[in-house]
């Protein structure tokens, strides 16, 4: 009996743990699902919290905020500027003003914070400005990496402020990490750090801007371009420009233009040169040169133009020495358009063969393709036929405010070339007048070549009337001289009753010698 009851209770053991199993799978499957569920909950609302986040805020309307109330604010899908010159300020924007900007539905090309007061730059918040202008302030310091942040900067203008050469550091335009170059400023194309208090460069100075294209330097009065600046300027090799006006130079390193072998454009604006610089043939894709304001002497001699093939604009003006343009002077640059050679107050004189070059066959010359020649408010008197080739080819043709002189000597400047500037910038006929003689002073030579027998060259004429008259007189004397002797030995023979009354009387007085005669001594 014992065994056959416990039987039973061993099945109803394992029948109900059996079941005990059964449920907790169940309660198991239950509370996973639940766990399931409420993750899902919960992703959901991570997702829709996301969501919500990535939502962008609205944008600020910058043109009717309070800073385009403060500064003068300008849109338009070519052009966008904010402008706070003169705005008296004492530090750049504020943490808010900034805020509007990031923040705002107009983004900035040009910010300009000319004209005011500020003294230290600390640095800039990410903005893509690309142009920046802090000129006409009193900067005396810059924080390092102060341009870091404006990723797409392309020109800065630092000029007309105090920077010195000891707070000029070059990590001031230290940019991000680059894998090509040393923490660049990679856009900056432009740099104006004219009229400062600096004296000379430190030599690595633009070792963050790899790809600079214009220095400007002008204004500062370096004196001498000494071995730091030297290597300074030489390491940029991607410069075209360079701006070296009014820093007092009387000359330049043998070695500058040895680094930036593309240079284009040379100015050297207000210095001391009294001759030209040299080493100019050591920049030889040279298109632009400007050498007003110095005291260069006469273009003779040695003292020409090296070859610079590539050159087509040159301006020479304001120079208060230069008297002469002698032979050769412009010969070796056969690729000129331009040239302004204008307000030399002493300048009288531009030789024949000033811009001809000699080829290979002795019998032609070269000259330069003159585009527009301005030669105004010069000392010029005459101008030479045989200068350039082709006069007909040059459509801007300057000669006003010269002492031009009006007789036949100037014949196809005022019957040939006046015409030709009429047709072409009438405007330029104005005061381009006579000055000798006394009696056509201020006579315009357009009234010369216009009216008929206005210009009279029976006295002191062209050459051809010389040579007519020259012919003329050496004929007549050539008919003359013949009758002249021919009259004289029949007025003496008294020949056609010619001098018959005086022939009687001399004969009276005459009585030949009689050989027959002796001799007694």
């Amino acid at each position: 009996m014992h065994k056959m009851i416990l039987l039973p209770r061993k099945r109803f053991q394992s029948r109900m743990k059996m079941k005990s199993n059964w449920l907790s799978t169940i309660i198991l499957v239950v509370f996973c699902t639940s766990l399931a569920t409420a993750a899902d909950n919960s992703t959901e609302k991570k997702a829709n919290a996301t969501t919500e986040a990535a939502t962008p805020a609205p944008k600020i309307n910058v043109m009717k905020s309070d800073l385009c109330k403060k500064c003068t604010c300008l849109s338009n899908p070519d052009y966008s500027q904010i402008d706070c010159s003169q705005s008296k300020m004492n530090l750049l924007f504020s943490d808010d003003e900034w805020n509007i900007l990031q923040n705002g539905d107009v983004t900035f090309d040009i910010i300009k914070f000319e004209h005011n007061n500020i003294t230290n730059l600390t640095g800039f918040p990410n903005y893509p400005v690309k142009n920046l202008y802090l000129g006409f302030n009193q900067i005396e310091t810059i924080a390092k990496s102060a341009f870091a942040n404006l990723t797409e900067l392309a020109k800065l203008d630092l000029s007309h402020n105090k920077l010195k050469l000891k707070t000029l550091d070059p990590d001031i335009f230290r940019g991000a990490y680059d894998v090509h170059d040393f923490l660049p400023l990679g856009k900056m194309i432009e740099l104006d750090l004219g009229y400062n208090d600096l004296h000379s460069l430190d030599s690595g100075v633009f070792e963050h801007l790899p790809h600079l294209e214009t220095l400007i330097l002008s204004g500062n009065t370096f004196q001498v371009v000494d071995h730091n600046a030297a290597v300074a300027i030489s390491g940029l090799l991607s410069l075209k420009t360079l701006d070296m006006s009014f820093m007092e130079l009387e000359e330049l390193p043998d070695y500058l233009f040895h680094g930036p072998r593309d240079l284009e454009t040379i100015i050297l604006t207000g210095n001391l040169f009294d001759e030209l610089p040299d080493d100019l043939n050591l920049a030889p894709n040279l298109r632009e040169l400007v050498l007003d304001e110095n005291p260069i002497g006469n273009l003779t001699g040695d003292n020409v133009f090296p070859t610079l093939p590539l050159l087509r604009y040159l301006s020479m003006s304001y120079m208060p020495d230069l008297e002469e343009i002698g032979a050769g002077a412009f010969a070796e640059l056969q690729n000129l358009t331009t040239l302004i050679l204008a307000s030399n107050p002493k300048l009288s004189r531009i030789d024949v063969r000033a811009f001809s070059k000699n080829t290979t066959n002795p019998e032609i010359l070269s000259y330069p393709p003159i585009e527009k020649l301005h030669i105004h408010n010069n000392n010029l008197t005459a101008l030479e036929h045989k200068l350039f080739e082709r006069w007909d080819k040059i459509t801007e043709l300057d000669l006003r405010y010269n002492y031009w002189t009006c007789d036949c000597s100037n014949r196809w400047l005022i019957e040939v070339l006046m015409v030709q500037i009429n047709n072409t910038t009438p405007l330029w006929t104005h005061d381009v007048n006579c000055y000798v003689p006394t009696a056509l002073r201020s006579v315009p030579l357009i009234q010369l070549a216009t009216e008929e027998n206005s210009l009279k060259c029976s006295v002191g004429g062209s050459s051809s009337n010389v040579g007519l008259f020259l012919i003329g007189l050496i004929v007549g004397i050539l008919l003359c001289v013949p009758i002249l002797l021919g009259s004289v030995a029949l007025w003496r023979r008294g020949c056609l009753g010619l001098n018959r009354s005086n022939y009687g009387a001399n004969r009276s007085l005459y009585n030949r010698a009689n050989f027959n005669d002796e001799l007694h001594i």
